[in-house]
């Protein structure tokens, strides 16, 4: 018996997160802050990571995702590489993270290329895609309004700081709805080799 797939081959709904990445250093020690909150708070609901900044979180069927690629190099070959600065640790209440405090490259990149972008990722009538507004790292999510209230006075007397340079962006994607692994579909070199486009107004 044959079962019928839900979608047509290639319509099958996937969510997709486009990144950047820590190097070196930066990366090693964030992985080192990511380790101590898991051995010293053990909040088994608390999601761990490895450390990136997102750009933008979308859902999009398979069959557009060349285009998607296509669209996203063409971008980073206008890109010039960028120094990233990270400085101390914020909170959402459910979420710590590293805060990006030179946060105009990356906020001008989402900005520029943002409504060029749109139409190719609006996979899903319900859910927007999302752009980065606040620009940072995350060390824990999902916790709870008690944990928040036991970690925060540790973590907001911490100071770190650090940078990275920023030489490309790398796009991931799983099926949507699952709770499983990114796999990686594309890193994008920023070669800066062609005249960036003009910049409209601010998330317009």
């Amino acid at each position: 018996m044959v079962t019928e797939l839900p979608y047509p081959l290639g319509y099958h709904l996937q969510e997709y997160l486009l990144i950047i990445e820590p190097i070196d250093q930066a990366q090693k020690q964030i992985q080192a802050f990511k380790r101590y909150f898991i051995k010293n708070h053990r909040y088994h609901n608390a999601i761990v990571s490895r450390g990136h900044i997102t750009l933008m979180r979308f859902l999009q069927h398979e069959h557009v995702e060349q285009r998607i690629v296509q669209k996203l190099q063409q971008l980073a070959n206008s890109i010039q590489p960028f120094e990233v600065e990270l400085q101390n640790f914020g909170s959402f209440g459910h979420t710590l993270f590293i805060d990006v405090k030179s946060a105009d490259p990356i906020l001008q990149l989402v900005a520029t290329h943002k409504q060029e972008l749109r139409p190719l990722l609006s996979g899903a009538k319900h859910l927007a895609p999302y752009f980065a507004a606040k620009p940072h790292i995350t060390i824990a999510r999902n916790l709870t309004p008690a944990q928040h209230e036991i970690i925060w006075p540790i973590w907001k007397r911490t100071r770190y700081h650090d940078t990275f340079r920023a030489n490309n962006m790398v796009l991931l994607k799983r099926a949507a709805g699952i709770q499983s692994r990114y796999a990686v579909v594309r890193k994008f070199d920023f070669l800066g080799l062609l005249p960036p486009f003009i910049q409209g107004k601010l998330f317009a």
